[in-house]
């Protein structure tokens, strides 16, 4: 989903394209992922798992419609939406077992999941229950087209202190997320909101027969399952859905980060948190070069942090940690290291990661580190239909929904390794070098999260010390004094 890592995964693993002068050709979706389209415009994903005959079967419905839609009359509505769909199931004992047959119990999911623009249906049945595969479309069919709303339901939802469904992000009240959302349409259209009482249930029907329609959902389903009989099942039960979206949905995308330091209040850290980020627009993934530049740069990014963490072993700052993340939120890209170390340690840990982070954006790796890099990638290769025949149906929907969500198309395991293998042989410390000076030349934000109660940071210190070390001001030529004795002629030579 938004905001989710960045690692871009098919067929459970990382793709890559032969780098060079090739010319860019597109990228062809994995044949294994079988879509459709009914004539209402409901559409449907499934990937039979063949190698996975003993998992779960996983369905998901996604509903392109959130908190972003609502106006201010409609507060809430978007997440209520879910929460009355669930409470069906308490007054029919069939709906209840099916939910209880529905959660894995080692890796529970909420029920349903609502965000600015997306509203998401989970679903993880238990394998050889076609009956149970029945009632699960059946229920997510009128959940997403003929869902009763009651003024008696309405009112025990509202009133009621459970709400199973979930939030995405888990917590829209973060200090940092509130932060990122500066200057975005997002900031205004919280989808944790609660919804404003009392409920008029006329604009409330309205709202859903505007917003859930057929053409703007997709229907994703990941296991063991005979597809054409599950394909016909599908037309049949979701194709007597009706309406079409009329008004197009606001496209949710978040600001640029401004590039000044900030320091926040997190209550859920025990310990100082630095982070160095970089902020740049997503672009899609469609075809070799797209896929080759984005290759190049997350494996330079990886590189990177190997080196720190190497580095950091290696020193006296023993009481420091670093972590990695790159994420896709809303058309941005998103990636950060981030130190986490004591108060009183923050300035001399900044100024080794940063002396560190400049000495190889001039110089590169080693060759050492560089030949480790390319080992390690070569063994992964080596195995990648072992890890793929090991990647549990959970995680495969995960992945599809991720590659979905960010405009990357997902090639077959086939074609992946036929890329992978073009691009480890292309590589080269020169190429690496220069995707790593690439990065390391962009500016980057200070974000440093302390624990409540803490004395607050003088951010400008910090920042002094970053741009010292990797942006230090020009040397400053003074004019040489004239020697005292012979005079030098224009052409340095001594009269």
């Amino acid at each position: 989903m938004q905001g989710t890592r960045i690692h871009l995964l098919v067929g459970g693993l990382l793709l890559a394209a032969a780098s060079g002068g090739v010319q860019a050709e597109a990228l062809q979706p994995d044949p294994a992922w079988q879509q459709g389209k009914l004539d209402n415009g409901f559409s449907w994903q499934v990937l039979d798992t063949p190698q996975r005959p003993s998992d779960r079967i996983e369905l998901r419905l996604l509903v392109n419609t959130g908190s972003l839609v609502e106006s201010s009359q409609q507060i809430g509505f978007a997440h209520l939406l879910p929460r009355l769909a669930m409470a069906r199931n308490e007054s029919s004992p069939q709906l209840r077992s099916l939910w209880q047959q529905g959660v894995d119990d080692e890796q529970p999911l909420p029920p349903a999941v609502s965000s600015y623009d997306f509203t998401l249906y989970n679903l993880s049945l238990p394998n050889n229950r076609p009956d149970l595969l029945k009632e699960a479309l059946s229920w997510l069919a009128e959940t997403s087209g003929k869902l009763p709303i009651d003024e008696q339901t309405v009112h025990k939802v509202v009133n009621s202190g459970a709400d199973p469904i979930g939030l995405f992000p888990a917590n829209t009240q973060d200090a940092w997320w509130r932060y990122r959302l500066k200057g975005s349409t997002l900031l205004a259209h919280d989808p944790g909101q609660a919804v404003k009482r009392p409920v008029n249930l006329e604009q409330l029907k309205d709202f859903y027969q505007q917003w859930y329609t057929p053409d703007v959902m997709t229907l994703y389903v990941v296991g063991r399952v005979d597809s054409r009989s599950l394909s016909e099942q599908i037309n049949k039960t979701f194709s007597t859905l009706s309406g079409k979206r009329e008004t197009p949905a606001t496209m949710p995308t978040l600001a640029p980060l401004p590039p000044q330091p900030v320091s926040l209040m997190n209550e859920a850290i025990q310990q100082d948190m630095l982070s160095i980020m970089w902020d740049t627009p997503w672009q899609p993934i469609r075809d070799s070069q797209q896929l080759s530049r984005y290759w190049r740069s997350d494996l330079a990014r990886e590189a990177l942090f190997w080196h720190l963490q190497r580095a950091l072993e290696k020193s006296p700052q023993k009481g420091a940690q670093l972590g990695f993340d790159c994420r896709v939120q809303y058309q941005r890209s998103q990636c950060a290291i981030h130190l986490n170390t004591s108060n009183a340690n923050l300035k001399s840990a900044l100024e080794f990661v940063a002396t560190e982070m400049a000495a190889v954006r001039d110089n590169g790796l080693s060759q050492q580190e560089f030949d480790d890099l390319l080992a390690q990638k070569h063994d992964q290769l080596s195995k990648l239909f072992a890890t793929y025949a090991r990647t549990d149906t959970d995680v495969l929907m995960s992945q599809r929904l991720r590659s979905q969500q960010s405009g990357v198309v997902d090639i077959s395991p086939e074609m992946y390794q036929k890329l992978r293998q073009a691009f480890l042989a292309s590589l080269t410390p020169e190429s690496l070098h220069q995707a790593l000076k690439l990065q390391l030349s962009q500016d980057a934000t200070l974000v440093l999260q302390q624990p409540k109660g803490e004395a607050e940071t003088n951010m400008k210190q910090l920042q002094d010390v970053y741009n010292g070390i990797m942006a230090p001001p020009p040397a400053v030529v003074s004019e040489a004094p004239k020697p005292e004795g012979d005079a030098a002629t224009p052409d340095g030579s001594a009269q």
